[in-house]
C-alpha cells in the first residue's frame, strides 16, 4: 500500500515540479525561520538561569527623575542595609560594564578586554567554578585578580598563572585564582575580575551621593522587596535631611509639601528606588534597567522575530493547503477510481496524511541546508553565540511536521474523501464550490499579512532615513575624537589636557582641539541634580574647555557662551541647555542663580538643545561650566576633540600619535573616530530592525505570492473549458482577462483593508520607543497598495494572458 501511495505521490510531483520545488522551499523557509527565533530567544532566556541565586539577587534601580533611572546606589548604602535589614542576607558591589585595558606582564603589554572591578565577594554571588588557586576565597587579599583559564593561556603561556605579579593602572595586582565561565550563559562573562571596589567603598563610606557602583542584594525571600525598597528610601530622606540639617519632617514638608509617611507611599519619580531580580535581568523590556555588564536583550526585537517568523511558517502552512486542495481537484478521477475500486473514506484520508507527512520531512531538511548557510551570518547580525543543538531541534521539527501533517494532510483529505463517485466520474466536480471559501480566506489572509509587512517596511525605512538625516543639533563632520584615558593623577588630568592641546594646535592640518566631560553618542559623564522654585532637575554635568560648542557648531539660543574675558566665568559663571530651563520652569533663565551641590551659580546663556545620546532618548538637560570652575566635573573628560582640514587626515593625525607616543601618555593604543560616525552608531539597533523586517518583508512577499500564483493557476486551469467557450461566442481577450482575474484583485484589495489598522497600530507602538520620531502618513499605505495591485496583477495576468491564448478545438472538440 505505501509503495503505491509513493508512487502515486511521485506521479503527481512530476505532474507539477515547480509548484512542488516552490512548495518544499516556502515549507522550508517556514521550518527554518521559525527555528532560529526560538533558538536564539532561548539563548537570551538561558541567561543566569544556572546561577543558584537568581530568584533572590536584587539590583536597584535608583530612579532620579520622570525620565532618568541609574542601575547605581552609593557605597554606604550596602552595609547599612545589611546592618538595619534582617531581609538582606547579604550585598555586593560591581561595575555594570565591561572596561579595556593594558596589563603588564613581565614588562611585556598585553591588550585585555572584559575587564570589572567587583567586590572580593564577588564569587559568593555568581558562582563560577575556580580551577585554580584558593576555592573558598579567590579574593584572598587586597589588589588582587582573577582571570579565566582562557586569558591565564593568553597571559602566562604553560607557567603557573596563581603568585604572577602584573601591573594594572600602574600598580600591581596578584593573581590569585583562575575560573571558567562553563558553557551557560550568564549576565557577568568577564575576562579579568579586580577586586578594587572593597577600596573604592571604604573611601566613601560617607559619600551618600555618589552613585559609581551598581548593589546586588541577596535576600532573604523575594517577598521582602517591598520592604527593602522603602528602607533605602528611608535612608535617602534621613542622609538628605542631615546634610539640609533639618529634621525630615521638616526637610520632606520644604522639598516635598506633604508629610513624611505620604512621600514614603508616594510612587513619586525622583528618591523611588525599584529592586530588579537576576532571574529577569536579561530580558528586561528597558535595556537601561539591565544592571549588568553583558546587558539586555533586545526583547522588543526579539518578539518581533519570533512573531514574525511563525507568520511565515503559518503562510507557508496556508500555502500549502490552497495548493493541496486545488491539486485534489485536480485529481478527482483519481479519486473516483480508486473509490470505485473500493477505497474507503479512511483510505483517502491516510493517504493524504501519507502525502503531507513525506512533503514535510523533505521540507525539513530544506530548512536544515537553510539554517547551515544562515547560521553564521546571523550569529554576526545579532551579536550572538546562539548554537543549533539538534536534541534541542529536533522535538520542534516533530511537532511542527505532526502539526502540519494534521493540517495540510487533513483538510484537503477530508474535502475529496467529501465528493461523490457519479460526480467525480462526471467531471462535475470541477463545478463544485466545495472548499472556495476556505481557500479564498486563507488567500486573503496572506495578503494581509503580505500587506502588513510592506506597510510596516517603509515605515521602519522612513524612520532610519528620517534618524540619519536629522538635524542632531551638532555638527561632527571633520572632528576627530580621541580617547584621553592618561597615566597621571586625577587631579591632573585638565591641566595635562592644556599642555597637549598646546603641542596638537602645532601640528599642520589641526584647526582647533578642546574637550569636554561628556562623550556624544554614548551615557558616559556625572550627573548632579539641584532644584529651583520647587522644580527638581537631574543636570548632566558638561565641565568644557571655552571652545567646545564652537567646535561643534552648537548654537547659543540666548545670553553669552563661557569666555576667557570674565574672571567669573571659572568661579561662579554657567551656561544651561534649553531642556535645563524648561525643567527649570523659568521662561528667563539668563541671570537668574541655582544652588548646585551647594555653589551660587549665575547663569549667563542658554545653549540649543542637542541630541547627546541618540534618538530614543530626548533632550538631555545640560549645566555647562568651564573646566576649572568645578574641578572634579573638568577632570571627568574621557576623550580630545580635533577639528583636521580635510586633507592629509592620515598624516595629520600620524603626527599626534607621534606626540602621544612621546608624553607616554597612555599605555592604551593611540586611536581615534569621528565625531558623526560615534553618533551613528547609535542608529546601528534601529538599522538591524530594518534589516530584520525588509528581508522577513520579502519573504512574506514570496511566499503571498507564490500561493497567490499557484492558487490562481489551478482556479485557472479548471476554467480552460469555459475560456474556450467564451471565445467561440466572441469573448475578447481583454473581457477574459477581467473574468479570470477580477476575483483575486477583490480579495487583494479586501488583505490590504484588513491590514491597514494593525500596521498603524503596532507600527505607532514600535515608534513611541523614539523620543524622535516620524509620524505615520497616508505615503506607506499609498505606496503598499499600489504595489501589491500590481504584484497581484502580473502574476495573476502572466497565468491569465495565457490562458486566453488557448487552442480552443482542444477543450470543446468533444461538446
Amino acid at each position: 500500500m505505501i509503495k503505491n501511495w509513493l508512487k502515486i505521490y511521485w506521479s503527481n510531483v512530476l505532474k507539477s515540479k515547480v509548484y512542488f520545488i516552490l512548495t518544499l522551499l516556502s515549507l522550508g523557509i517556514g521550518f527554518a525561520s521559525v527555528i532560529l527565533s526560538f533558538v536564539h530567544y532561548r539563548e537570551e532566556v538561558s541567561y543566569d538561569q544556572n546561577n543558584p541565586n537568581k530568584d533572590i539577587m536584587f539590583t536597584v534601580e535608583s530612579k532620579m527623575n520622570a525620565d532618568t533611572s541609574w542601575m547605581k546606589l552609593p557605597y554606604p548604602f550596602g552595609a547599612r542595609l545589611k546592618e538595619e535589614s534582617s531581609h538582606v542576607v547579604d550585598y555586593t558591589y560591581m561595575d555594570n560594564y565591561y572596561d579595556e585595558y593594558i596589563l603588564f606582564v613581565n614588562g611585556e603589554k598585553k591588550a585585555i578586554d572584559h575587564i570589572v572591578e567587583v567586590k572580593s565577594n564577588f564569587f559568593e554571588f555568581f558562582p563560577f567554578e575556580i580551577v585554580k588557586g584558593d576555592k573558598l576565597n579567590p579574593f584572598n587579599a587586597p589588589n588582587t585578580i582573577v582571570i579565566t583559564d582562557e586569558y591565564a593561556k593568553i597571559l602566562f603561556g604553560d607557567k603557573e598563572p596563581i603568585g604572577q605579579t602584573v601591573l594594572y593602572l600602574q600598580k600591581p595586582y596578584t593573581i590569585s585564582a583562575v575560573y571558567k565561565h562553563g558553557k551557560e550563559r550568564n549576565s557577568v562573562m568577564a575576562n579579568v575580575l579586580v577586586n578594587n571596589i572593597d577600596r573604592y567603598e571604604k573611601e566613601a563610606l560617607e559619600d551618600w551621593g555618589n552613585y559609581s557602583s551598581t548593589i546586588w542584594l541577596k535576600l532573604d525571600n523575594s517577598n521582602s522587596v517591598p520592604s527593602v525598597e522603602k528602607m533605602i528610601r528611608e535612608f535617602l530622606i534621613k542622609d538628605l535631611a542631615k546634610d539640609a540639617g533639618m529634621s525630615i519632617e521638616e526637610y520632606i514638608k520644604k522639598e516635598e509639601g506633604m508629610t513624611v509617611e505620604e512621600f514614603l507611599n508616594k510612587n513619586n519619580d525622583r528618591g523611588n528606588f525599584r529592586l530588579h531580580v537576576l532571574a529577569d535581568q536579561r530580558m528586561q523590556k528597558d535595556r537601561w534597567l539591565n544592571g549588568t555588564p553583558e546587558g539586555g536583550a533586545n526583547v522588543g526585537r526579539l518578539y518581533i522575530m519570533i512573531g514574525l517568523s511563525l507568520l511565515i511558517l503559518i503562510l507557508s502552512v496556508f500555502n500549502y493547503i490552497n495548493l493541496s486542495t486545488a491539486q485534489a481537484i485536480s485529481r478527482t478521477r483519481e479519486i473516483g477510481i480508486r473509490k470505485t475500486l473500493g477505497a474507503t473514506r479512511g483510505n483517502l484520508i491516510l493517504q493524504g496524511l501519507f502525502e503531507a507527512f513525506v512533503t514535510s520531512m523533505l521540507a525539513c531538511i530544506v530548512a536544515l541546508v537553510i539554517i547551515e548557510f544562515v547560521m553564521p551570518w546571523l550569529k554576526v547580525f545579532l551579536d550572538s553565540r546562539m548554537e543549533i543543538e539538534f536534541t534541542y531541534i529536533l522535538p520542534w521539527l516533530l511537532l511542527f511536521m505532526v502539526l502540519i501533517v494534521l493540517l495540510v494532510g487533513l483538510i484537503p483529505a477530508l474535502f475529496t474523501a467529501s465528493f461523490k463517485t457519479l460526480e467525480v466520474l462526471k467531471g462535475e466536480i470541477n463545478k463544485s464550490k466545495k472548499g472556495k471559501t476556505l481557500k479564498n480566506t486563507m488567500l486573503i489572509v496572506q495578503f494581509t499579512v503580505a500587506c502588513f509587512f510592506m506597510i510596516g517596511s517603509y515605515i521602519v525605512y522612513q524612520q532610519v532615513s528620517y534618524m540619519i538625516h536629522k538635524d542632531l543639533g551638532f555638527k561632527g563632520e571633520q572632528v576627530l575624537l580621541i580617547p584621553y584615558f592618561v597615566k597621571v593623577p586625577f587631579k591632573e588630568k585638565a591641566n595635562t589636557y592644556y599642555s597637549i592641546k598646546e603641542e596638537i594646535l602645532k601640528v599642520r592640518g589641526v584647526e582647533d582641539v578642546s574637550t569636554a566631560s561628556i562623550t556624544i553618542g554614548t551615557s558616559n559623564g556625572s550627573s548632579s541634580g539641584f532644584t529651583y522654585n520647587g522644580n527638581k532637575i537631574q543636570g548632566i554635568n558638561v565641565g568644557m574647555d571655552y571652545n567646545y560648542l564652537d567646535m561643534l557648531s552648537i548654537e547659543l539660543k540666548e545670553g553669552r557662551v563661557l569666555s576667557s574675558d570674565y574672571a567669573t566665568d571659572t568661579i561662579s559663571n554657567i551656561m544651561i541647555s534649553e531642556r535645563t530651563a524648561y525643567e527649570m520652569k523659568e521662561p528667563n533663565p539668563v541671570g537668574k542663580v541655582i544652588e548646585w551641590n551647594e555653589n551660587k551659580m549665575t547663569i549667563v546663556g542658554v545653549v540649543k538643545d542637542f541630541n547627546l545620546y541618540g534618538l530614543r532618548a530626548n533632550y538631555a538637560p545640560l549645566v555647562y561650566f568651564h573646566l576649572k570652575t568645578i574641578p572634579w566635573v573638568g577632570n571627568n573628560i574621557r576623550e580630545v576633540a580635533i577639528r583636521v582640514k580635510g586633507d592629509n587626515i592620515e598624516q595629520t593625525m600620524g603626527e599626534i600619535a607621534k606626540i602621544w607616543e612621546r608624553r607616554d601618555l597612555s599605555d592604551l593604543p593611540f586611536s581615534y573616530e569621528f565625531a558623526d560616525k560615534r553618533f551613528a552608531e547609535t542608529f546601528e539597533g534601529v538599522k538591524k530592525e530594518r534589516d530584520v523586517f525588509m528581508t522577513l518583508n520579502a519573504v512574506v512577499v514570496f511566499v503571498a505570492l507564490f500561493g497567490l500564483y499557484s492558487l490562481a493557476s489551478f482556479n485557472i486551469n479548471n476554467r480552460l473549458r469555459e475560456v474556450a467557450i467564451r471565445k467561440v461566442l466572441g469573448a475578447s481577450a481583454g473581457s477574459l482577462l477581467k473574468q479570470l482575474s477580477i476575483q483575486y484583485f477583490i480579495m487583494c484589495v479586501t488583505g490590504f483593508v484588513f491590514a491597514v489598522f494593525p500596521s498603524y497600530y503596532f507600527l505607532n507602538k514600535w515608534l513611541n520607543d523614539y523620543a524622535f520620531r516620524i509620524e505615520i502618513s497616508a505615503l506607506p499605505f499609498v505606496v503598499c497598495f499600489i504595489g501589491i495591485v500590481i504584484l497581484t496583477g502580473v502574476v495573476v495576468f502572466i497565468k491569465a494572458w495565457s490562458a486566453t491564448k488557448i487552442n480552443v478545438l482542444k477543450y470543446i472538440k468533444y461538446e
